[in-house]
């Protein structure tokens, strides 16, 4: 986004709460970059005993970090001549506040449900935050549509839905690469994600049959004792031939390109970036039927007239899918489905379409400013 809005002439100026990850890349763009320590406006967790007891010190170091944040970011935004704030995220607030300060425009970028998919309680309340959105001069931009209705914005002068940037345009969708002879899940191992479910979906297809497609299953991890139990399941089905936990993959496009399908669990997907990234990799998607999985699957249907990929909304369901396609050749069934939802993901979720359409929601917030957004710093 920011590569792209660069090219059409916004100065940006950026704030991150560490140096670690994007900090060094900005850096060599030639973007000012600063790490101004924040942390998102949530209730700190209280799963475990050790999180319970340190919940109130947690809480109150929350606070008053966000307390200086606010103060040094002010600073920061008075300094350049900032024109508006966008905060990339829902569940961080001292953009917001810090805008406030100076009588700026600000935007929330809203990727996320907060409690329905990560467990996050906004502080003090979610009417708080809401209260934010609500206020003069603050504008949202949500990646679904169902996002947006959550967060009740569907329908405001104030609110748009833009899609997040996947891929730029392509000419053509890659050809097959492969036997095709496994299932691919590719993200994060989390219980957001929904790998259980699936595992116990597979596990219901696999045994039904003798000789079961691989799953493959490629991410990371912060959670120990989640993929833990993942593996104990694999092991307590007899199932350690069958599924592979490849951990973080650098391959994960060629992965997609020689799977049979990617399986999209997630029960709660706000967006979800791997199904359109799949799609743009030519593979067949299976994906939950649900939030922002189920969006992108009715985008497609919309705009072709025709599924794109293939809905599931239970385990069993699932496990049915999982043997119909393994037993399918993918050229006879499948071909039409990939080849449609490429046409649909190189047409809603491409860079250019994503970067045109923020800009042009800057340049009508900013046009009520009186501020020309080609000349000033954004």
């Amino acid at each position: 986004m920011l590569r792209g809005l660069v090219t059409m002439g916004v100065k940006p100026v950026v704030i991150v709460p560490d140096r670690e990850g994007i900090y060094a890349d900005l850096e060599k763009m030639g973007v000012p970059v600063y790490a101004v320590t924040f942390r998102m406006y949530t209730y700190s967790h209280t799963e475990t005993l050790v999180q319970k007891l340190l919940f109130i010190p947690r809480m109150v170091a929350k606070i008053v970090s966000n307390n200086r944040a606010e103060k040094v970011i002010t600073r920061i935004l008075k300094e350049h001549r900032v024109d508006i704030v966008h905060t990339n995220v829902g569940l961080v607030n001292v953009g917001f506040r810090a805008s406030r300060n100076l009588g700026l425009p600000h935007v929330y970028h809203l990727r996320e449900y907060g409690e329905k998919d990560f467990g996050a309680r906004y502080f003090p309340r979610w009417k708080s935050f809401y209260r934010q959105l609500e206020a003069d001069g603050s504008y949202t931009i949500s990646i679904t549509r169902d996002i947006q209705a959550y967060h009740q914005q569907q329908g405001k002068p104030t609110a748009a839905v833009i899609y997040n940037a996947i891929c730029a345009e392509k000419d053509n969708m890659p050809l097959d690469a492969g036997p095709k002879d496994f299932f691919l899940f590719a993200g994060r191992l989390q219980p957001a994600k929904g790998v259980d479910s699936m595992l116990e979906a597979y596990s219901l297809y696999a045994s039904k049959t003798s000789q079961p497609l691989q799953l493959r299953i490629a991410g990371g991890f912060a959670d120990s004792v989640y993929v833990e139990k993942l593996k104990s399941f694999v092991v307590s089905h007899k199932l350690q031939s069958s599924v592979e936990f490849l951990g973080e993959c650098h391959n994960v496009e060629e992965l997609m390109r020689g799977a049979r399908a990617t399986i999209i669990p997630s029960p709660h997907e706000a967006f979800g970036r791997v199904m359109p990234e799949a799609m743009f990799q030519g593979s067949l998607c299976i994906g939950r039927n649900t939030s922002g999985t189920k969006e992108q699957l009715d985008n497609g249907l919309r705009l072709t007239g025709e599924e794109i990929g293939l809905r599931f909304d239970t385990a069993e369901e699932l496990a049915i899918l999982l043997d119909k396609v393994a037993s399918q050749p993918i050229a006879d069934h499948y071909l039409a489905y990939t080849e449609r939802a490429f046409k649909v993901v190189n047409s809603l979720y491409t860079q250019e379409s994503n970067v045109r359409q923020i800009y042009n929601f800057y340049k009508d917030i900013l046009q009520k400013y009186g501020t020309n957004l080609c000349k000033n710093p954004t």
